[in-house]
C-alpha cells in the first residue's frame, strides 16, 4: 500500500475527520506530509498518529529538514519554528532576537532550550521527555505546557523565572 494511503487508513481508524482525510492525497511528498503533521499536531499527538514505529520506518532521515525529528542526536539549532521531537532526540535549541517558535517534545527526548532577548517560545512536553530550560533577561517569554506526570523539567538557572508560565495539565495528552 502506498504511504499516503496507509496514513489515510491508519488515521481514519483513529478517527481522522473527513476534511483531513481529503488532505491526504496521492503524490504528496515528505515536505507536504510534514506540514500536515505539524498543522494537525493536536490530533497526531492525542491519537499517537502516526505511531513512533511508523515514523521511524517511513520518515526517519527525511523529515528533519522540515522540523520533525525522530531519535536524533541533533545539532544545535537556532531560531527554528515549529519543531516536533519524537522518540529519543537529544540536542540544544537556542532562541533569541524576535523569534517565535512552538516546540513539541515527546517520548524520551531530552532537550536543552535557551531563550533570550525578545524571543517567544511555547513548549509542549509529553511522556517521559526531559527539558533543561534557560531563560536570559526579562524580555523573553516561555509558555510551558506539561502533559502527564512523568516529564522532567530543569530550570538551569535555579528557580522558575518570572517570564516562564507553566501550565500543568491533569492529563497525558491534548
Amino acid at each position: 500500500m502506498e504511504l499516503v494511503e496507509q496514513l489515510k487508513k491508519d488515521g481514519t481508524d483513529k478517527g481522522l475527520c473527513r476534511l483531513w482525510q481529503m488532505k491526504l492525497r496521492k503524490g504528496l511528498g515528505t515536505e507536504a506530509l510534514v506540514a500536515l503533521y505539524i498543522k494537525g499536531i493536536d490530533f497526531c499527538i492525542s491519537e499517537d498518529f502516526p505511531t513512533l514505529d511508523f515514523l521511524r520506518t517511513h520518515f526517519k532521515g527525511v523529515c528533519e529538514p522540515f522540523g520533525v525529528f525522530i531519535d536524533e542526536d541533533m545539532p544545535t539549532l537556532a531560531n527554528k519554528a515549529d519543531l516536533v521531537l519524537n522518540g529519543a532526540c537529544r540536542g540544544m535549541l537556542e532562541y533569541d532576537g524576535y523569534s517565535v517558535s512552538r516546540i513539541y517534545i515527546r517520548h524520551s527526548s531530552e532537550i536543552a532550550v535557551n531563550v533570550s532577548d525578545h524571543a517567544v517560545v511555547t513548549i509542549d512536553i509529553f511522556d517521559r521527555a526531559r527539558l533543561h530550560l534557560s531563560v536570559g533577561g526579562n524580555d523573553a517569554s516561555v509558555i510551558l505546557n506539561v502533559y502527564g506526570t512523568n516529564t522532567d523539567i530543569d530550570f538551569v538557572d535555579g528557580d522558575k523565572p518570572s517570564n516562564v508560565i507553566v501550565n500543568f495539565n491533569n492529563k497525558t495528552t491534548y
